[in-house]
């Protein structure tokens, strides 16, 4: 019988370190999963989730809004916000966040302890997750989250199995229908056959790898074109980016400047990989490298794009963890390594018990105090109830309102309110962004504007100053006060 290996002892000065970091990357990754908040992304899901139950087009954004929209736009998470909408209320769209989000932290934390030690493993997901946190909301892309992982772990088999392009063409083929981000996942599938073409004759695998990972790649191209908008997704997904009229009003799709503190931590990494790099030449795979190298520009170039490169730098720098502490005998008996058949259990094991018993915990968080649940700190409740309290039953009503609002108003009020604008930036040209921007500035005559167009409403920040003396002044009147904003209503 071999000898059992034991845990490192928690009460000496070995295994302190490697314990510390477990927890680290449990905790961290716990408190991201349970307390991701609920954006207005999140709320115009449930919303869109109500009409397409109700029989509105799975390919059409629902029309929630009186501004005109663009010719032929397309809803490309529409899966998405069916899954997130199932029952229409909170608590289960926040159990569904956690478990995706939850999930890719876990898928993560499975892929690196295939290639590294649970120390290295601790401290590649304590910086990947790090790298995260500001993206991990309530919200579509939590999909993506859980949906890359899965796709770079199917990547990674080695050997490569003769199955992978069935496997990956259903992951694009669900991806596709749930977030818009499954270009991303072309583009790893992609870089891994490049890579093995590159690598071919130092490559360990079957010689039928190439031709299993171009059948991949073809799939994983081909495979999105399985949606109800067709080639169109495939149009919206790509230009999405550049859209000037996108990177103009939402930051996170603007340039990621290191002096930004959500992007800094992301500079910082890249940095540590390059010097790993110069360090340990060959230390990475063609496919990794190739991989790395369009994460880290798609981050540089815009803060939504940073997710991606966490994920792709994740196993390069346990591997780094591993190969530092491999030339620092002393240190790594310092740190305590588990014993080999321990290896990763602990991570895993803790990932997966604080996934769970979050996960059971999120349909209380709306009954919780805001302070403590943080269902909707964003969200301007009070103005909403005041609207609820004074518009009639059964009236509807057009309201102008704070563009970061639209997708909690069309949650609260569904048919009885048409809001200006919501999340959907794209869904409108510059012409309307204008126009819209310059009521709120209070630019000519908003309330004949309003009126043309059969506003009654307004739901606006208190900076809002030049538009609110405007509307008083033509007989608007303020129905009610709240921290985030006012409720004006016309004479």
């Amino acid at each position: 019988m071999q000898p059992m290996h034991p845990m490192p002892d928690l009460r000496s000065r070995t295994g302190v370190v490697a314990s510390a970091l477990v927890l680290a990357a449990t905790g961290l990754g716990a408190l991201v999963t349970g307390l991701s908040l609920p954006i207005d992304d999140f709320w115009l899901s449930l919303a869109s989730a109500r009409e397409l139950h109700a029989g509105a087009p799975l390919d059409r954004p629902t029309p929630a809004t009186w501004t005109p929209m663009v010719e032929g736009p397309i809803n490309p998470q529409w899966g998405a916000q069916l899954v997130l909408g199932i029952g229409e209320a909170v608590g289960p769209a926040l159990v569904v966040n956690s478990l995706l989000i939850g999930g890719g932290m876990l898928v993560l934390s499975a892929m690196l302890r295939r290639q590294a030690s649970v120390v290295a493993t601790s401290a590649a997901m304590v910086v990947a997750i790090g790298i995260l946190a500001p993206h991990l909301l309530a919200r579509a892309q939590s999909f993506s989250i859980l949906l890359l992982p899965v796709a770079l772990l199917l990547l990674a088999l080695r050997p490569v199995p003769r199955w992978l392009p069935v496997a990956y063409g259903l992951l694009m083929v669900a991806w596709a229908n749930l977030h818009g981000a499954f270009v991303i996942g072309q583009v790893a599938a992609v870089a891994w056959l490049v890579g093995s073409v590159l690598d071919r004759r130092r490559s360990r695998d079957q010689p039928s790898a190439v031709p299993t990972l171009a059948i991949t790649a073809a799939v994983a191209l081909a495979a999105p074109l399985a949606n109800p908008a067709g080639f169109a997704l495939m149009a919206y997904a790509y230009a999405q980016p550049g859209l000037e009229v996108v990177r103009s009003i939402s930051v996170e799709w603007q340039l990621s400047w290191p002096w930004i503190p959500v992007a800094t931590l992301f500079w910082a990494t890249l940095a540590l990989v390059v010097i790993g790099r110069v360090l340990r030449r060959g230390a990475v795979t063609p496919s990794e490298a190739i991989f790395l190298g369009i994460t880290a520009l798609l981050a540089a170039t815009s803060i939504r794009h940073i997710p991606w490169f966490g994920f792709a730098a994740a196993p390069v720098i346990a591997r780094d963890v591993d190969a530092a502490l491999a030339a620092r005998p002393r240190l790594a008996r310092a740190i305590g390594l588990p014993a080999p058949p321990l290896r990763g259990r602990p991570l895993v094991v803790g990932l997966g018990a604080a996934l769970l018993i979050l996960a059971a915990l999120q349909p209380l968080r709306p009954a919780l105090p805001q302070s403590v649940g943080r269902v909707t700190p964003d969200a301007p409740v009070l103005l909403a109830d005041a609207l609820d309290a004074a518009l009639p039953s059964g009236a509807s009503a057009r309201i102008l309102n704070e563009q970061v609002w639209g997708g909690y108003l069309a949650y609260r009020f569904g048919g009885r309110v048409q809001t200006a604008m919501d999340g959907r930036l794209e869904i409108r040209d510059r012409a309307t962004w204008a126009a819209y921007f310059g009521l709120l500035h209070g630019d000519g005559d908003p309330a004949a504007t309003l009126a043309a167009e059969g506003v009654t409403w307004a739901a606006v920040q208190h900076d809002r100053v030049t538009l609110v003396r405007k509307l008083q002044k033509a007989g608007w009147i303020v129905i009610a006060r709240a921290p985030d904003g006012l409720l004006l209503r016309t004479g």
